[in-house]
């Protein structure tokens, strides 16, 4: 329908546009004003013809496919396109020639023969068969009287839903992540033509409780898209009801390969634990390290990240010992500490500490530093961390990484040339979020531009398996902010590069890119890594 309409109004809008500058220019006319009353009476004369026909016991026009005016009554400035429409019309309707076309007022023979070609290129555009929808709509283009001014389809309203840790644990990446997505809703309102899109956050607190509440919230008001949650363990919890509701949930920060499961209702916008695991692994390999002591909070990211960093040590000839795995909710790190310091000393020289947490990991290393030989270790983080605020202004916290180097953490890298391209974007989004953001916050902006457009192409009533489709598509070889996406079996992103964030002193404490590493044809194989260290400080 859409193509025949297109075609049509090419048609008139360049044929109707000569003719009027041609009887704008006829030499001898008469003035335009006696031919606007002209005309006007005509018009008025035709339309009490109809009314008569119309009345009981006249003519019923035959083809029972609605007039024009009757279908845009306010549209008595279009009554002489409408007659024109009404005779196409009937052709199509109703299989009759269209009449012979009367002489139009205020125009010479030349111009009426003109008109006559403009109506039988349009009856050849016709002749194809038609929907009734594309009828009504090529109807109310011609009664409106102008090409350039169609009605306007009612915008469809398309709700996003966010559940982020904007308080409490994971707040770094929530509000980054919160940023990344008011940005992007705004540009999107600004792309899309026949959509609007409203964004609704809820703040977790990164406490999966609160995550399945914000879930049955936003699926009971029936948003059918959701962004977030940002940890493995909130994912966790609402991953049953998602499947079983049929929202779409995209994540930004969950990491747990455990949770990659084929032909579900979750994504993942980053790539699983393997791939970090192996990262950090070569990392540390690189630095020369013989034993790795994990240090790790018992979540499902957490826990991955530790499993992940073991099996590739392992494979890679370093030594892992047991360990410490400590709460959620501790808030006491002694007996932890004191665990992974009789370990360090038991491995003796070369030896790495692996510490995987959330913003927790700065009470963890402020504490370290009282703990007798922690500091003979070179300590190594995970992406629940790096970047977090909190550690940099913690004084105890950065006076211990600055003596076991660094503290060294893996991120999701943007691709090579990516900060050049979309600068003006990054510099909007940091300046809203008030806060550097990671490719964790940038995946958020990427996920809600391929979910809205899901959503859009499937349409308000399609179902689970039709949206899953619809996104998958979307995704495919999408070239977002954070690189093209490519996701594996199970939904998830199935690799991508990593830079290494360190805490270093300058001028002030504050994290510094230190380090990168780049994938191998195996993701979850030995990659390249490259240190470049903390910048060197003025003396």
């Amino acid at each position: 329908m859409g193509r025949d309409v297109a075609m049509l109004a090419q048609v008139l809008h360049t044929t109707l546009r000569a003719t009027g500058s041609e009887a704008a220019g006829t030499a001898g006319s008469e003035p335009l004003t006696t031919r606007k009353r002209a005309y006007a009476a005509e018009l008025r004369a035709q339309s009490a013809e109809r009314r008569d026909q119309r009345a009981p016991g006249g003519a019923s026009g035959g083809s029972g496919v609605p007039t024009v005016p009757q279908l845009c009554p306010s549209a008595a400035a279009g009554a002489d396109a409408g007659r024109k429409v009404s005779r196409v019309l009937e052709t199509v309707g109703g299989g009759n020639p269209p009449p012979e076309a009367g002489p139009l007022p205020g125009n010479d023979q030349g111009m009426a023969q003109r008109r006559g070609g403009v109506e039988s290129r349009i009856l050849r555009v016709l002749r194809r068969p038609l929907a009734d929808g594309a009828v009504v709509a090529l109807a109310s283009v011609f009664a409106l009287g102008t090409l350039s001014a169609p009605a306007q389809s009612s915008k469809t309203e398309v709700r996003v839903g966010a559940l982020l840790s904007i308080t409490g644990a994971g707040s770094s990446l929530g509000n980054t992540s919160r940023a990344a997505l008011e940005v992007a809703v705004k540009r999107l309102n600004h792309q899309l033509k026949n959509a609007h899109v409203t964004l609704d956050i809820v703040d977790t607190g990164q406490d999966p409780d609160r995550a399945k509440a914000g879930f049955d919230k936003l699926a009971g008001e029936g948003v059918k898209l959701i962004i977030g949650p940002q940890s493995s363990s909130e994912v966790a919890a609402i991953m049953d009801a998602a499947n079983q509701h049929g929202v779409l949930v995209v994540s930004q920060g969950s990491t747990a390969s455990s949770l990659g499961i084929p032909n579900d209702m979750i994504f993942r916008f980053v790539p699983t634990d393997h791939v970090e695991g192996r990262a950090t692994v070569d990392l540390i390999k690189n630095d020369g390290k013989k034993t790795i002591v994990p240090l790790w909070r018992n979540d499902r990211g957490n826990q991955g990240l530790a499993d992940s960093v073991r099996a590739a040590a392992t494979a890679e000839g370093i030594t892992v010992t047991d360990g410490f795995r400590y709460a959620p909710n501790t808030t006491d790190f002694g007996a932890a500490l004191q665990a992974v310091a009789q370990q360090v000393a038991k491995a003796g020289g070369d030896t790495a500490v692996y510490l995987a947490g959330f913003e927790e990991v700065a009470d963890v290393l402020a504490a370290a530093g009282s703990v007798q030989g922690l500091d003979q270790a070179t300590w190594y983080g995970g992406d629940g961390s790096a970047q977090a605020k909190q550690l940099v202004d913690d004084a105890q916290a950065v006076a211990f990484a600055e003596k076991t180097g660094s503290f060294p953490s893996p991120l999701v890298a943007l691709p090579k040339g990516a900060e050049n391209r979309h600068h003006a974007l990054l510099k909007q989004i940091t300046r809203r979020a008030k806060a550097t953001v990671d490719a964790f916050g940038l995946a958020a902006y990427d996920a809600v531009q391929v979910g809205v457009r899901a959503l859009v192409a499937a349409g308000a009533n399609a179902d689970a398996a039709a949206l899953r489709s619809a996104f998958t598509n979307a995704a495919d070889d999408y070239k977002g902010i954070t690189g093209k996406i490519e996701l594996d079996q199970n939904g998830d992103r199935a690799s991508a590069p990593y830079a290494f964030w360190s805490i270093c002193f300058k001028k002030s404490p504050a994290w510094h890119r230190t380090g990168t590493w780049t994938p191998g044809a195996d993701p979850t194989g030995p990659g390249r890594t490259t240190v470049t260290g903390c910048p060197k400080t003025k003396t």
